[in-house]
């Protein structure tokens, strides 16, 4: 069998970028509301947590810690004295206390601006950064 033919045959099979794209559609963005819901506290010691439930809780520290680190630098630096489960309940925390509207709007925005007001860069954000 040719090379040439086998080649084609082979990019036959394989799945295309276009077709990708219907089968992993993008990770959703959330709001504030939907972030506070995915980060719940988990169930009391010894019972088993619901697996959608951990999906969801994972997602969400994933969802924080993506955000955090994104802006880490140059909107908000951290001083190393808190660890980032006491950063990400201070997060979750101050999103608890917007009213229903604010909450609506979109997470990693107002994850950035908390981090900002309470872990403040004392110098300039470095150049290309």
């Amino acid at each position: 069998m040719p090379v040439a033919f086998l080649l084609i045959l082979l990019s036959l099979c394989l799945p295309n970028a276009r077709g990708q794209g219907a089968a992993y559609p993008p990770a959703p963005r959330l709001n504030a509301e939907q972030l506070i819901a995915y980060y719940q506290e988990g169930p009391s010691r010894g019972e088993m947590a619901d697996p959608a439930f951990l999906l969801g809780q994972r997602y969400a520290k994933g969802y924080l810690a993506g955000v955090a680190d994104a802006a880490q630098g140059r909107q908000w630096c951290d001083a190393g004295r808190l660890k980032t489960l006491e950063i990400d309940a201070h997060i979750v925390a101050e999103l608890k206390k917007l009213p229903p509207g604010a909450r609506q709007r979109d997470a990693s925005t107002l994850i950035v601006a908390i981090l900002a007001r309470r872990f403040p860069c004392t110098t300039p954000p470095p150049m290309g950064g």
